[in-house]
């Protein structure tokens, strides 16, 4: 009687298809929230994962990779503007078109903003520091755009020719002092003194490597990084 018993109260509790229901379903959960977190990962994020597994197989700064490097694509950033886009940032782009002077100064949208490039024979002689006159009404289109601006950074770059003039002891004097140039000039314009940035950094962050003369010439710029639009 007692093995009765014992057998009737195992055939008690949920029906088996119910069991198997609820642990399909416990596996399609996990299965989303794990698209999930894919979904949402970040790219800074994947690409400091992935120079730790490059590290932990060998794969060092300077040595060879043992397959084809890929450059992970960047998104599309297109950061929202209270109200819309500028005006100014339009009309930038029109006068730039209109001078033919695409290939020299470029636009590109930030995280924070507006980055401006601007390769120096548009605004300076080689080995100097003094604003091209004919090139003024260019910031003068910027510094209208970056007056809206909670910061504007201005960074000086140069090639890896040495120099070494009384003025510019080295890149680091020259690329400064572009900087600075710029920096007085939107002064002038009406911006804040406090709302700027000036920063020299030499020929030490290059865009494409310093081996023949068109590509120093693109390493020869200055940067204007129009930062909190509004």
């Amino acid at each position: 009687m007692a093995r009765k018993r014992r057998s009737e109260e195992a055939k008690g509790g949920a029906p088996e298809w119910v069991v198997t229901y609820g642990d399909m379903m416990s596996l399609l959960l996990t299965f989303f929230v794990l698209l999930q977190s894919f979904s949402s990962i970040q790219l800074a994020e994947f690409q400091k994962a992935m120079g730790s597994l490059k590290g932990a197989l060998g794969v060092l700064k300077g040595q060879p990779s043992p397959s084809p490097a890929y450059k992970i694509p960047s998104p599309d950033i297109s950061p929202q503007f209270e109200g819309g886009k500028p005006p100014e940032l339009q009309e930038l782009k029109e006068y730039i078109e209109q001078q033919g002077i695409e290939e020299e100064v470029t636009l590109r949208q930030t995280e924070e903003g507006i980055a401006v490039t601007i390769e120096s024979p548009i605004l300076f002689d080689l080995g100097r520091a003094d604003l091209k006159p004919q090139f003024l009404p260019l910031l003068d289109r910027i510094a209208e755009m970056a007056r809206k601006a909670k910061q504007v950074v201005i960074e000086g770059h140069a090639d890896d020719l040495p120099i070494n003039t009384p003025q510019f002891p080295s890149n680091w004097e020259l690329s400064a002092a572009r900087a600075l140039s710029v920096l007085h000039y939107f002064e002038s314009r009406g911006i804040r003194p406090q709302d700027m940035v000036a920063v020299g950094y030499g020929e030490y962050r290059p865009r494409v490597p310093n081996d023949s003369e068109e590509n120093r010439r693109k390493n020869r710029r200055v940067e204007i990084l129009v930062n909190g639009l509004k």
